[in-house]
């Protein structure tokens, strides 16, 4: 009997988890209404197990969802062209425009003779990108700029959500598995509760990296100082010469080293051939 209602509890949690994805609030709050008026018996496990598993797949007792505040991916790219040798004293300035604004510099790198082109990428507070980014443009005329902002916060309050409903069937589960008296249900459980445990640390990891993104802006500022060319591409020929030249030259290397290999090979063997034929009695 105990389990027929292990496995009944397991089926429970496995269509939890599937309808969990696509559930949205107003279902887990009616659902949770539902399950807490279900009725339950400490004389019946099967009874128990089931309206825990009916708990964890609305949700029954989790905190409310957050508020439904402005939840924004702020980046930017800026151009910027400098005044003549005035390359380091913008670098130095863009560097401390981001530890005045509560940032930091998250790469920067040099080109040129005497580093008189480069790039620098920032990161600052959501609340100050404006500011920040206000500050570079004066740091020099500006060429180009781009700025751009992602809202997440429906992702945000979607992950939450899922969160919630697999802590609940993990908890679940780790009743379940205090329960188990066989090793066939406990392997079971476990692969179920692995399962459940893997998917709660994507979400977290992911939840991590949206509270990063929206909680620092990303600026990406290039600057050149006047007169300065820009690095050229190189055009599709150019490119597809290189290719050509580069696959020319892998096939000689690769027919030098198997030369390397055989003619040793074809060296030995010609002696020992000759070996041989000198051991032979001659013809008659």
């Amino acid at each position: 009997m105990r389990k027929m209602w292990i496995g009944v509890v397991l089926a429970g949690l496995l269509l939890a988890a599937c309808g969990g994805n696509g559930a949205d609030v107003g279902d887990a709050t009616s659902e949770s209404d539902d399950g807490a008026r279900a009725p339950a018996s400490a004389e019946q496990p099967e009874a128990e197990a089931l309206g825990a598993a009916d708990e964890a797949a609305s949700g029954s007792g989790a905190a409310t969802l957050p508020g439904a505040a402005p939840s924004v991916i702020k980046t930017a790219e800026i151009a910027l062209e400098i005044e003549r040798d005035g390359f380091e004293d913008a670098l130095q300035e863009a560097t401390a425009v981001a530890s005045a604004e509560g940032g930091f510099v998250l790469s920067s790198s040099v080109q040129g003779r005497e580093a008189r082109r480069g790039s620098i990428v920032l990161r600052v507070p959501s609340d100050r990108f404006e500011a920040a980014l206000a500050s570079l443009r004066g740091l020099g005329s500006v060429e180009r700029e781009r700025v751009s902002g992602e809202d997440v916060g429906q992702e945000f309050v979607d992950l939450e959500a899922r969160l919630r409903n697999l802590r609940a069937q993990e908890a679940v589960l780790l009743r379940l598995m205090d329960q188990a008296q066989s090793v066939t249900d406990t392997i079971r459980v476990q692969k179920e509760l692995t399962g459940i445990q893997l998917e709660v640390e994507r979400i977290r990891g992911r939840l991590r990296y949206l509270e990063d993104q929206t909680s620092f802006g990303t600026i990406s500022v290039s600057m050149a100082e006047a007169g300065v060319v820009a690095p050229q591409e190189p055009s599709i020929i150019a490119k597809a010469w290189e290719r050509a030249v580069e696959g020319f030259l892998s096939v000689i290397g690769g027919l030098i080293t198997a030369l390397g290999v055989i003619l040793p090979v074809a060296v030995l063997g010609l002696i020992g051939w000759l070996a041989i034929r000198r051991r032979l009695p001659a013809k008659a």
